[in-house]
């Protein structure tokens, strides 16, 4: 009996087991739409590659693997890049996990998040009675009648990165075909 009770205790440790892939990189795509494909055949495994515009390598077994193409489309500058985060099997599926990479300058403006202006009550004329309004006043370019409002200026944009177009990509090469797979991109942040 105390066999029994141990065997029904036992948990599987591993939730997303990591599964061998290769992959390949770069940032001149001959494609210009941002999209993530999935390739079981030869003929598309070819297709994959003819996207980026190159031969595809003689390496993909039909029926043994599986690839993912992932296109981020047309990007104003250089510095952006597809960073592969895991290949993984997740239950009843292999999960590529991925991240768009933006240049320093454009990473660091999105992690500062804007801040709250600090706007002074108002103290006399008819909008000191009114109820309180979505915007500060003044949003609208106008000060309140009576009121007075401190406003900051709106922080600088992020500067985008000087240089020539690109279209970054990625292909996966998954060894392994009995299993569905999944695309999933993490947002930075």
């Amino acid at each position: 009996m105390g066999s029994a009770v141990a065997g029904m205790l036992v948990v599987p440790s591993v939730f997303a087991q990591s599964i061998d892939a290769r992959h390949w990189q770069g940032t001149t795509a001959v494609t210009r739409q941002p999209e993530h494909v999935v390739a079981t055949t030869i003929a598309e495994w070819r297709s994959l590659w003819s996207r980026v515009g190159s031969p595809a390598p003689d390496m993909f077994e039909a029926g043994r693997m599986n690839a993912v193409g992932i296109f981020l489309g047309r990007r104003g500058g250089e510095g952006y890049a597809v960073n592969i985060l895991s290949t993984a099997r997740r239950r009843d599926r292999i999960v590529v996990v991925f991240e768009e990479r933006m240049p320093a300058e454009m990473m660091t403006a999105q992690r500062a998040a804007p801040r709250p202006v600090a706007v002074g009550p108002l103290t006399n004329g008819p909008a000191a009675s009114s109820p309180p309004s979505a915007l500060p006043p003044g949003a609208a370019g106008f000060a309140t009648p009576g009121g007075s409002a401190a406003l900051s200026a709106p922080p600088p944009p992020a500067t985008r990165p000087v240089g020539q177009p690109t279209s970054p990509w990625a292909i996966i090469l998954i060894n392994r075909a009995d299993l569905p797979v999944s695309v999933e991109q993490r947002l930075f942040r």
